[in-house]
């Protein structure tokens, strides 16, 4: 049975038998659970392998796994009457921005991603990036340069070329998606807006014969 140790910090000194991940492409290739022993580097890659294992009931092959220990400590140093107030300004928008995120996968084609932005609110948003937990290495992914107007709705597509891809046995599978939209208002004031609870990926795979299974809810 594998082991696998998640390293978000990417500080864990491997050893010699281990198969040490730190990429998209090493985890596509690697990321067998034929080998005893696994490290996963970076914090995207550690989120994405624990969410994997979930959806499989495969999480006691999680034997350790290293907390952000330097980035928790550094935010509670760093605390101060504006950081407190930045944050409630941030959730405010949860509300009235509302954001949602899509992504489908099929077979080896790279994956097709939409993101669905309304916003309700009176202000003018600009400088727009975006984060999912989900997606290995997609933090602060600035979205093109352009500015929504109070109350418009845009949709915006892009290629996701990396994604898991489905063990022999499974036809489908569906992950819900956590992230969050970054904007600037005002005059370069800061806000943030958190996905919708409808973000999903959706991963189908796409045999031979032409027959394509039904997707599975998880």
């Amino acid at each position: 049975m594998s082991k696998i140790i998640l390293d978000p910090t990417g500080s864990y000194p491997p050893k010699n038998h281990y198969i040490v991940i730190s990429t998209e492409v090493e985890w596509l290739k690697y990321f067998t659970l034929e080998h005893e022993y696994y490290l996963i580097k970076g914090k995207g890659l550690c989120n994405w392998t624990e969410e994997w294992l979930r959806v499989w009931n495969r999480l006691d092959l999680i034997i350790d796994q290293k907390p952000l220990q330097n980035e928790e400590n550094n935010y509670i140093d760093n605390i101060d009457v504006n950081s407190q107030e930045n944050e409630k300004i941030n959730n405010c928008f949860n509300d009235t921005v509302i954001v949602n995120c899509v992504v489908k996968c099929e077979g080896q084609k790279p994956g097709e991603l939409t993101i669905t932005i309304h916003n309700y609110d009176n202000i003018t948003l600009s400088n727009l990036s975006l984060t999912i937990n989900e997606l290995p290495n997609f933090e602060n992914i600035k979205l093109g340069d352009f500015t929504m107007s109070p109350h418009d709705k845009i949709i915006h597509q892009m290629t996701i070329y990396e994604y898991p891809q489905l063990p022999p046995d499974k036809n489908s599978l569906t992950i819900y998606l956590s992230g969050k939209l970054n904007f600037n208002f005002d005059q370069e004031k800061l806000g943030e807006s958190k996905l919708d609870s409808e973000s999903y990926l959706t991963i189908k795979q796409i045999y031979n014969s032409g027959f394509q299974g039904d997707l599975d809810d998880f």
